[in-house]
């Protein structure tokens, strides 16, 4: 158990069946007794996980542009290279689903990575209303110039916590990140 967390209540949805467990910290009263204003005299915003998570961004976005040398491809175009690179050509839809981001979100990505011939995209023989893209060989160039600073970054971000702490927070930011795939693997 995490200290300062205490006391965990199962909340249920009515749109899904995922569980949301709410935890009741010392800045506010998770049972929903307080009055708005009580929360907002008593919230701590650095003790907030949306705040953390928002200045551990900020150090991932510094530390990555500072060990891969570079600004122009970015983590989540590190992530289209890296999983093109290690599972061949995909469609759209499979990129997106490795990556964990909207099928939208990645087709204008790709349309930019593809104008820079990083990578290349094609209709999908099996279905023309989809498509799917390749590794372009200048894309494997970058990924290859860049892959090293960029697993760094990992070993640079846990540096503060102590080795044997280091799966325990890993194991939680997964469980926090998704927490879906958490609850299908249970169950």
């Amino acid at each position: 158990m995490i200290s300062g967390h205490k006391d965990t209540e199962d909340v249920g949805s009515r749109k899904n069946s995922m569980k949301v467990k709410l935890q009741k910290t010392d800045s506010y009263s998770a049972e929903g007794d307080a009055s708005s204003e009580d929360i907002a005299r008593r919230l701590k915003l650095d003790k907030g996980l949306g705040f953390l998570v928002r200045l551990l961004d900020t150090r991932v976005n510094v530390l990555y542009e500072r060990l891969t040398a570079q600004n122009d491809i970015t983590p989540r175009q590190l992530g289209v290279l890296l999983t093109l690179y290690q599972q061949g050509t995909l469609t759209l839809t499979e990129l997106a689903t490795h990556i964990r981001v909207d099928r939208s979100t990645l087709g204008e990505m790709i349309n930019r990575m593809a104008e820079r011939s990083l990578v290349s995209k094609r209709s999908n023989g099996n279905d023309r209303r989809s498509a799917e893209a390749q590794l372009a060989p200048a894309g494997k160039s970058v990924l290859l110039k860049i892959v090293t600073g960029a697993a760094r970054l990992q070993v640079a971000l846990l540096a503060p916590l102590a080795p044997e702490d280091r799966a325990h927070f890993m194991r939680c930011m997964k469980l926090v990140a998704e927490p879906a795939a958490d609850d299908a693997d249970r169950g």
